[in-house]
């Protein structure tokens, strides 16, 4: 008899179940776009995060790439940025240990006892679990041997810093009894290219060319196309242009004007120059020995024209001697003049014929009367207001006006003090023709007889 059981399970392999599978297409929604007005789409919507975001973006496209780490570009730790300290290594004290030891043993002296308080002061210690003050160990007990220290951990730049706060020290703060924060004095960099002791030439200001225009200005920056002049070594006085620039080794590549060759050359042997400097000069084989030349040739003119000078003034005396000569052998004039008499007088011009006196400086100039005491005590004055004391009469001779109508006072003769006007002038027989304002009368005098009279103040002079 068939089991039940049997039966249902043999139902069940005959009649298998089919599998439904159902496939179906969801309908896609249109999207609708829906223009924005330019007023809105213009807007910049700004916020803290942004601008933390953009300040951050720009910040790590300006940092410098020295290293790349894994393949890929190097991230900020916090660990380079925080601050390293090594802290101080406290060293275990022998004498110590063995004072604690007769401490706890009892046998410990007075003056043991003072040794031990002194050597605590100086060196750290630390009360012991006990509680009791008395007995103190050193904060390292254990001498610990580190072995394969790994020092790339801290950068080489950092241990001297990184020692100082273990120590106690802080950044910004001075050392020491009297703290003082110092400055570092770093020396500064020798450029490139030169070589030991020699001293790097004072670049030229700009504009302390004394031949350049107005508009035409000199540049302390050499570039390509500057003109300059080679001022030291071989080439010393050969003018060029520059080609190019060698940066790294403080030189310049030059085509010479003389020649055209390129010759390289020290940034320190060069100075900036005119356009017309350069022109000027450029061609010139020797300018060194042109330049001596001219120098030798512009000293021998100022030679030849004190030389002439001279001459000049040797001349004029001769001149003076020879008309004294004639006006003294006149039949019209007295053929002696007493040189005892005083004949100068106060506003009178006379010329200074006295070469020894300060060297010769007032020889042939003229000079106005400002007071006579005798003949050996005349105050004269120059046209700029210098006062000369102490003169002699004989250091001087009258002057004869060069324009008729010029007022002359009498010296000397029965008109002695009288003022004329002069009317006519007779050069070859040394005489005048005056006519005397008191009396309008007309006379006839020889130049040693009259004077240029020339008063500042003619109030004075007034009937």
């Amino acid at each position: 008899m068939v089991d039940q059981h049997e039966m249902e399970v043999e139902e069940s392999l005959e009649k298998p179940q089919p599998t439904k599978i159902s496939f179906g297409l969801a309908k896609k929604k249109d999207v609708k776009l829906v223009a924005v007005p330019k007023e809105i789409a213009s807007v910049h919507v700004d916020s803290d995060e942004e601008r933390e975001l953009e300040a951050g973006e720009r910040e790590r496209k300006r940092r410098k790439l020295t290293h790349f780490e894994d393949g890929s570009y190097p991230k900020d730790s916090d660990e380079k940025k925080s601050k390293t300290v090594i802290p101080m290594v406290v060293e275990n004290d022998w004498r110590v240990q063995k004072l604690l030891d007769l401490e706890k043993e009892g046998k410990l002296t007075d003056q043991d006892r003072a040794k031990l308080a002194l050597l605590t002061e100086a060196n750290p210690f630390k009360v012991s679990e006990s509680g009791d003050p008395a007995v103190a160990i050193p904060l390292d007990n254990d001498d610990k041997v580190i072995e394969d220290a790994d020092y790339s951990l801290v950068p080489i730049e950092e241990f001297g810093l990184a020692i100082l706060r273990g120590c106690g020290w802080n950044d910004g703060e001075g050392i020491g009894k009297n703290p003082q924060i110092v400055k570092v004095q770093l020396p500064p960099q020798r450029p490139k290219g030169l070589g030991l002791g020699a001293v790097p030439a004072k670049p030229k200001k700009a504009g302390s060319s004394k031949d350049k225009g107005k508009d035409e200005e000199l540049s302390n920056e050499l570039k390509k196309d500057s003109l300059i002049k080679i001022v030291s070594g071989r080439l010393t006085g050969s003018y060029g242009k520059v080609e190019s620039r060698d940066d790294d080794n403080n030189s310049l590549y030059v085509r010479l004007a003389l020649g055209g060759t390129s010759v390289k050359v020290s940034l320190f042997a060069v100075e900036a120059v005119t356009k017309k400097e350069y022109e000027q000069d450029s061609k010139c084989l020797n300018k060194k020995d042109y330049d001596l030349e001219k120098e030798r040739i512009e000293k021998k003119k100022e030679e030849i024209e004190a030389s002439l000078r001279k001459k000049e003034s040797k001349d004029y005396q001769k001149d003076k001697d020879r008309d004294y000569s004639k006006s003294s052998s006149s039949k019209k004039s007295s053929s002696y003049v007493d040189d005892s008499e005083v004949w100068v007088r106060p506003d009178l011009m006379v010329r200074f014929v006295d070469k020894d006196y300060k060297k010769g400086r007032l020889f042939g100039s003229k000079l106005r009367v400002v007071d006579v005491a005798s003949r050996k005590d005349v105050s004269l004055e120059d046209d700029a207001g210098r006062m000369y004391y102490n003169l002699r009469q004989s250091w001087m001779e009258t002057v004869i006006p060069r324009k008729e109508g010029d007022r002359v006072m009498v010296v000397r003769g029965k008109y002695s003090g009288s003022i004329a006007v002069m009317e006519e002038k007779d050069k070859r027989n040394c005489l005048i023709v005056a006519r005397l304002l008191s009396s309008n009368k007309v006379v006839e005098l020889d130049f040693d007889y009259v004077s240029q009279f020339d008063p500042k103040d003619d109030e004075l002079y007034e009937d």
